[in-house]
């Protein structure tokens, strides 16, 4: 398993504004417009945008919003090096439970062998959903977090960063939770409906330091 350490680079502190990627009224992917009003008009470094989610936001079209976008920006994704190893346990649960469930195929259901198989196999559909539910909801944030300071980190010339990041709205709590961890990186998330309809409120949230 490859260790993560989360740490804000060196003599920076960093901005974070998480908002939801799925129904946002900040990307117009119609017109493959990564809110360009919005970033000509505030303080952002770079955006990120995770490639990751519904299908409707497929990498393709995130590719070519991010090609418009006015500031410095970035397609983060979950590296296959960082996923490798709990998807090689994932698979081989799978393939395992596929053999059990042909063995039970065969067995008198109303036998104990078959009512132990059978419990046997239950408990390794468990496992196999807990694994997968790690791999997104704790690993795959870490990375994304990860990612994220690592672009700040190359902004050698200033010393306060802000950032823009488009993630998957079941996502969010956790990574604003991994980023509170770090005492140099201030998170706030946006309501993205609440920018339209009172553009001051983001001001307040992103603008100035005392909203975070």
């Amino acid at each position: 398993m490859i260790s993560l350490s989360l740490e804000a680079p060196e003599n920076k502190h960093i901005y974070v504004v998480l908002t939801k990627k799925e129904d946002n009224p900040l990307v117009n992917e119609g017109m493959y417009n990564l809110c360009e009003d919005l970033l000509e008009k505030k303080p952002f470094n770079f955006v990120t945008v995770d490639m990751e989610g519904a299908a409707k936001y497929n990498p393709k079209s995130i590719a070519r919003m991010l090609g418009k976008c006015p500031v410095e920006s970035h397609g983060i994704d979950f590296p296959l090096a960082a996923r490798g190893y709990l998807e090689v346990e994932i698979d081989a649960l799978k393939e395992k439970v596929t053999g059990l469930e042909a063995e039970y195929a065969t067995l008198d259901p109303d036998t104990l062998a078959a009512k132990n198989l059978e419990s046997w196999i239950s408990v390794l559909h468990s496992d196999i959903a807990e694994k997968e539910c790690a791999l997104v909801e704790t690993v795959k944030p870490k990375w994304i977090v990860k990612r994220i300071l690592d672009i700040a980190g190359s902004f050698t010339d200033q010393d306060e960063i802000f950032v823009l990041h488009f993630a998957p709205e079941a996502m969010i709590p956790t990574i604003k939770a991994l980023f509170d961890t770090i005492p140099e990186v201030s998170c706030a998330v946006l309501d993205a409906k609440a920018h339209v309809l009172e553009p001051e409120i983001f001001a307040r949230q992103v603008a100035t330091k005392a909203a975070y």
